[in-house]
């Protein structure tokens, strides 16, 4: 195998292979993705190096867990045929070890499941940006969340700080004076330099959080649509129903639904 396929960005919108052999979760991830890349699936190891071999690709989303080959074995058949392709790894079975391992052979990122959605896409947006040498293509909020993993001048240091606390806390109940009691900001301050930095204020990003946790959380048939709303802070079912299908464009139940296809 040799190297030279050409970037599929000079066709039109990048194009991203993601390797995951959860058909519910491969579903979550291209949805969230497709408002901004052409995402591929391939379900194992060997279609993911055919598909790579015929078509181009700008970057691979890998599952360090497939049907046929172990993530690092791919990881390694991309570095030798091209060495030059960003890929981000995500694993449920991580461990330091793979974790250095990973490193060795080039990938880029790695992400341990349940991995946050804007952070694996933010992942993605910067090294395309980076070899592309130029700004993030997409949202002007998904553009911001890349920037957070970059290292934030000084100033934005509280909304650093702001953002891990969504993250580590969304289920809580999580006021903007609660938290910007925690970074140590005024309410005020907090609120308008958190729409400066992210692009959207602050409630509106907390409940992206939620809901993209929840579009995980449904894919576990063991959670009832009631347990998903209250295990990431909804305790009312008809607003987290509102919500769900604002964000989507489907209800709850359907979204499932549409999973459980995915299995068969």
């Amino acid at each position: 195998m040799t190297g030279g396929l050409p970037p599929a960005a000079a066709t039109g919108r990048a194009h991203v292979l993601l390797v995951e052999d959860d058909r519910a979760v491969a579903r979550v991830v291209t949805q969230f993705f497709s408002d901004v890349y052409d995402v591929r699936q391939a379900l194992t190891g060997t279609e993911a190096l055919a598909i790579l071999r015929r078509e181009p690709v700008d970057a691979v989303v890998l599952d360090y867990r497939l049907p046929d080959l172990t993530g690092l074995q791919v990881l390694g058949e991309i570095a030798s045929a091209w060495p030059s392709l960003p890929v981000v790894m995500m694993t449920a079975h991580g461990s330091e070890s793979l974790c250095a391992s990973a490193f060795k052979l080039g990938v880029r990122d790695y992400f341990p499941k349940p991995v946050h959605l804007e952070d694996l896409l933010g992942a993605v947006q910067g090294l395309l940006s980076a070899a592309s040498g130029d700004e993030p293509i997409g949202r002007a909020e998904t553009a911001a969340a890349s920037q957070l993993r970059q290292p934030l001048p000084v100033t934005d240091l509280h909304i650093h700080k702001a953002v891990t606390l969504i993250h580590q806390h969304y289920w809580d109940h999580l006021p903007l004076e609660r938290v910007a009691r925690e970074v140590g900001m005024s309410k005020f301050w907090l609120s308008r330099r958190f729409k400066a930095v992210m692009g959207v204020t602050f409630r509106q990003y907390l409940l992206r959080v939620r809901l993209q946790r929840a579009m995980l959380l449904l894919s576990n048939p063991s959670l009832s649509i009631t347990g998903v709303a209250l295990e990431v802070g909804f305790g009312d079912l008809p607003r987290f129903d509102k919500l769900f299908r604002r964000y989507t464009g489907v209800a709850p139940s359907v979204y499932r639904a549409q999973l459980d296809r995915d299995r068969e």
